[in-house]
């Protein structure tokens, strides 16, 4: 991973930028005929290549895929998926890895309007994407190298993190209750946190109830206010404001 963090990209052609919805992706692929990102949200997927290494991605993790690797692809648990293959110039080689990437919502972003402007095709769409690309791997690269928060840190706050994942869905949690879990003030848990995820703490329990939303309006079983309630949202009009602010559509055109 180090070697690609640091490496300085000339990218020469995009590829394909594409969307994989829920059920679709797994196959065994021989000889991979370029570089490849993937950013995987809701799902859980694991990628076992034929020199026996396995790597397995969850919600909000990005793996890079080399060129020339032979692998397969299982899921465990559905989600969606975007990718972006690409070549670049020279012959660097890089070893596959995944990364949990700490702002979900603007590499997503990314990854959606390269999706976009490679399906459209609108003149100077492939400029377009190199552009999402390069912005994804300066993130990518940034995040690599700020990141000194000591593993110390990282178990100080990991009672509230836990407690986070496991409680979302069940109301309004706040910094303050979070940070007495790791016996700390709230001010030092909210440093802490942005400084390991690189996001405010609300911010971070507002992209998983989205996350947790969009899966629910995805299967067509929950209308715009169950899913709002089964998020973790007691207010639908600021649920209805934050989830067009991430996805760029009102939760009810959702699809």
């Amino acid at each position: 991973m180090k070697e690609f963090m640091e490496y300085d990209f000339a990218v020469e052609t995009i590829v394909l930028c594409l969307f994989l919805p829920k059920g679709k992706g797994d196959a065994v692929h021989k000889d991979r005929p370029s570089h490849g990102l993937a950013l995987h949200i809701g799902a859980e997927r694991l990628y076992k290549f034929d020199d026996g290494r396995a790597l397995t991605v969850r919600d909000g993790d990005l793996i890079y895929l080399p060129k020339g690797s032979n692998y397969s692809v299982t899921t465990a648990t559905l989600g969606e998926c975007y990718a972006i293959n690409f070549d670049i110039s020279g012959d660097a080689t890089f070893e596959p890895f995944t990364i949990h990437t700490k702002n979900v919502r603007d590499m997503l972003s990314s990854f959606e309007a390269a999706e976009r402007s490679f399906k459209n095709k609108k003149q100077g769409y492939k400029m377009r994407c190199k552009e999402k690309l390069y912005r994804i791997l300066a993130q990518l690269q940034k995040e690599y190298a700020t990141e000194y928060a000591s593993s110390q840190k990282s178990d100080l706050i990991a009672p509230a993190v836990t407690y986070i994942h496991e409680h979302y869905t069940e109301g309004e949690l706040s910094v303050a209750e979070l940070a007495r879990k790791c016996n700390i003030t709230p001010e030092y848990f909210r440093r802490i946190f942005g400084k390991i995820y690189g996001s405010s703490p609300i911010k971070y329990i507002n992209d998983l109830k989205i996350s947790h939303a969009k899966e629910l309006l995805l299967s067509g079983e929950y209308s715009v206010s169950d899913a709002a309630t089964l998020s973790g949202f007691s207010d639908i009009s600021y649920f209805s404001r934050e989830f067009k602010k991430a996805t760029g559509v009102p939760p009810r055109q959702f699809n």
